[in-house]
C-alpha cells in the first residue's frame, strides 16, 4: 500500500473512533439529564480532537459533518430522524457546523505549523552540525574525507568528492570564492528533497572551509617568506657587522706598521704581524662558516667520505685553532690505538673548529678547554670548556641559525650565529647526533657521534 493510502487509513480508523467515543458520551450525558446545548459540546470536542490527531483539514471537516448528523439523529425532535421541527434545534446545529469546521481547520493548520517547526528546527540542528564538523577539520584531505562522512551520516548516501575538475563527472558543485573548486558524486542514487536539502549544505560548506584552508595555506606562504627575508637582513648585517671588524683591525695595524716600522721595536712587529694574522685566520673562518651554510641552505652539502684516521683530523683542527688557544690550559685526549673513521674528513675537522672557536671565545684566559674522543660503538667527539655555560633563553634554540649570546665575548667577534647549526647539518649528514650538557661544576661540553662503519 503508498504511503498516502495508509495515511488516509489511518486518518479514517482514528475518525470513525473518535466518533464512536464521543457518540457514547453523549448518549450517557443525555441519559444524566444533561441539556442539548452542553451535549453538542461534546461534539465539538470530538471535532477538535480530530483535527489534532489527524493533523489534516478535510478530515477536521468530516468529523464536524458526522458530529451534526449524529447529533441531529440521536438529539433533535424527532429523535432518531434527520428532520429537524425546532427553530432552536436548527440554530445550534448551524452554529455547531460553523464552529466546528473553524475550529477544527484552525487547529489542524496550527497542527501543520508546529510540525513544520519541528522539521526546521531538525534541520537546523542537522546544518548547524554540518557547519560545526567543519571548524574541527584542518587541512585539504581531512576536510575532504569530513564532507563524505558527514553526508553518510545525515543522509546514509555515499559520495565521492572530486577536487580535480578534470576527472569529476555528473554531481553537485562545491563553489569557493574565485568559482568551482570540485564536485561530488552520489554514488547511492538520486537523494529525495529532505536530503537534497543537506548534500546541498555539505557542498556549501566544503566550499567554504577549501577557501579557509587556502587562505591559511597563502598565509603560511607568506609568513615563512617575511621569515627568509627576516633571517636574510639579520644575515646581512651580522655579516656587515663581522667583516667591518677584522677588517678595521687588519688596516689599523697594517697602516701602523708601514708607517711607524722604522721606530717600532722587534717585539712590536711581531705583535702587530700576529694580530693581522689572527684576524685574518678569523676572517677566514667566517667565509668557510657562510658557503657551508650556503651549500646546506641549497641542500648541495656533498659529503666525500673516506676512512680517516682520527688523530690527523684532530690535528688538523688544532693547528687552526692554536693562536685561539694559546692562552687557555688546552689539552687532547686521544685513543691509544690507531682508529679510522668513514667520514669527510675536512668537514668534520670545521665541527671541531668551530666547537673549538666557541670554546676559547666563551671562555676567559688561562681557563681549561678540552678536546677528548673516545671509541666505542660510536666515535664520540666532546669539546669541554670552563666558561659561563650555556644560557637557559637560548639552550632549546642553541643549534638554530643566528643564535648568539648577547653577553659580551673575550675576542670582541659576536659571530653569525651560524657555527653550530653547521656542526648539526654536518654531524647529522654522517648519520650521527650532537648535543650539550653542562660540565660540572662550570662550563659546558658539546658532544657529538659518528658511525664507526659505513652502514650504520
Amino acid at each position: 500500500m503508498a504511503v498516502g493510502g495508509c495515511d488516509t487509513l489511518k486518518n479514517a480508523v482514528k475518525t470513525v473512533l473518535i466518533m464512536c467515543l464521543v457518540t457514547v458520551l453523549s448518549i450517557f450525558t443525555g441519559h444524566m439529564g444533561v441539556e442539548n446545548e452542553s451535549t453538542i459540546m461534546i461534539f465539538l470536542l470530538g471535532v477538535l480532537f480530530t483535527a489534532v490527531l489527524t493533523s489534516s483539514r478535510r478530515w477536521a471537516i468530516c468529523a464536524a459533518l458526522l458530529c451534526a448528523l449524529l447529533f441531529n439523529f440521536l438529539f433533535t425532535r424527532p429523535l432518531y430522524s434527520f428532520l429537524i421541527y425546532g427553530t432552536n434545534d436548527l440554530m445550534l446545529l448551524v452554529f455547531f457546523l460553523i464552529t466546528g469546521i473553524v475550529s477544527g481547520t484552525v487547529t489542524s493548520r496550527l497542527q501543520n505549523e508546529m510540525g513544520l517547526a519541528g522539521q526546521n528546527e531538525h534541520t537546523a540542528r542537522i546544518l548547524y552540525r554540518i557547519a560545526s564538523g567543519f571548524l574541527s577539520a584542518s587541512g585539504r584531505e581531512n576536510v575532504v574525507k569530513k564532507a563524505e562522512l558527514l553526508l553518510k551520516e545525515y543522509t546514509q548516501l555515499g559520495g565521492t568528492i572530486h577536487l580535480d575538475l578534470k576527472e569529476s563527472g555528473k554531481g553537485f558543485e562545491i563553489n569557493g570564492g574565485n568559482g568551482t573548486l570540485g564536485i561530488l558524486e552520489i554514488r547511492d542514487g538520486e537523494p529525495d528533497n529532505s536530503q537534497l536539502l543537506i548534500v546541498n549544505a555539505i557542498c556549501r560548506q566544503l566550499g567554504i572551509a577549501l577557501e579557509r584552508e587556502r587562505l591559511v595555506a597563502d598565509r603560511e606562504k607568506i609568513r615563512l617568506a617575511m621569515e627568509r627575508e627576516q633571517q636574510r637582513s639579520i644575515f646581512l648585517r651580522s655579516v656587515a657587522h663581522d667583516l667591518r671588524s677584522p677588517l678595521t683591525a687588519i688596516s689599523g695595524a697594517g697602516n701602523l706598521l708601514a708607517d711607524s716600522y722604522d721606530i717600532l721595536s722587534e717585539s712590536e712587529r711581531r705583535k702587530l704581524a700576529v694580530d693581522i694574522s689572527e684576524e685574518i685566520v678569523w676572517l677566514t673562518g667566517l667565509v668557510e662558516n657562510i658557503l657551508s651554510m650556503t651549500r646546506i641552505s641549497a641542500k648541495k652539502l656533498v659529503l666525500h667520505k673516506q676512512d680517516e684516521v682520527i688523530d690527523d683530523v684532530v690535528g688538523e683542527a688544532v693547528k687552526q685553532t692554536e693562536r685561539l688557544l694559546r692562552n687557555r690550559h688546552f689539552e687532547v685526549k686521544l685513543p691509544d690505538d690507531v682508529v679510522t673513521v668513514p667520514m669527510d674528513g675536512k668537514l668534520i675537522a670545521q665541527v671541531m673548529i668551530n666547537l673549538l672557536e666557541n670554546a676559547a671565545r666563551y671562555t676567559p684566559p688561562d681557563s681549561a678547554i678540552s678536546l677528548t674522543v673516545e671509541v666505542g660503538q660510536h666515535l664520540t667527539v666532546s669539546v669541554a670548556d670552563t666558561g659561563e655555560g650555556i644560557p637557559d633563553a637560548i639552550r632549546s634554540r642553541l643549534f638554530e641559525r643566528y643564535v648568539t649570546q648577547e653577553k659580551e665575548i673575550v675576542d670582541g667577534h659576536k659571530g653569525l650565529g651560524l657555527g653550530l647549526s653547521i656542526c648539526k647539518a654536518i654531524v647529522e649528514a654522517h648519520g650521527g647526533q650532537i648535543s650539550v650538557m653542562d660540565n660540572v661544576p662550570k662550563g659546558s661540553v658539546f658532544t657529538f657521534t659518528l658511525p664507526m662503519e659505513e652502514n650504520l
